[in-house]
């Protein structure tokens, strides 16, 4: 069987939807719990997200709680609820290569991949409810 490279979004068990909601976030580190701090999404879905942060120290299999907010703009045209915590674990950390050219450390911004971890299925499908109602909510504003 042939794979095509290209359509990696279709294999995902979740779409993926561009959505940027300001949430906030906290490492945990064994027993310790540090954070929080802001960051805001790039994408989301049931699975996962890719977020951005300026946070420096997340790495590949780092647990995070990412704490949502009722109040989010996004969630304004949504009746579904996205608020509450969600435990991920990193899959992946990229630098903005732009920002690391002209900022400091402290200015930089990180991209990380999250695939959530022990999410009811009922959380997942709150999720994609929310998604779904917000994407609905673009094409209407487009008409």
């Amino acid at each position: 069987m042939v794979t095509d490279s290209s359509n990696q979004e279709n294999q995902r068990d979740f779409h993926r939807c561009g959505v940027e909601i300001a949430f906030s976030f906290s490492i945990i580190k064994g027993k310790e719990i540090v954070g929080p701090y802001p960051a805001h999404t790039i994408n989301l879905s049931g699975g996962g997200m890719f977020f951005a942060t300026t946070c420096p120290m997340l790495q590949a299999g780092d647990l995070i709680l990412a704490e949502f907010s009722e109040a989010a703009d996004a969630q304004k045209c949504s009746d579904a609820n996205l608020s509450g915590d969600f435990m991920a674990r990193v899959i992946r950390n990229t630098a903005n290569e732009a920002d690391n050219v002209t900022k400091t450390d402290c200015e930089r911004s990180y991209q990380l991949a999250v695939e959530f971890q022990f999410l009811h299925k009922a959380t997942k499908n709150d999720i994609v409810a929310f998604l779904n109602q917000y994407e609905a909510f673009l094409r209407h504003q487009q008409k």
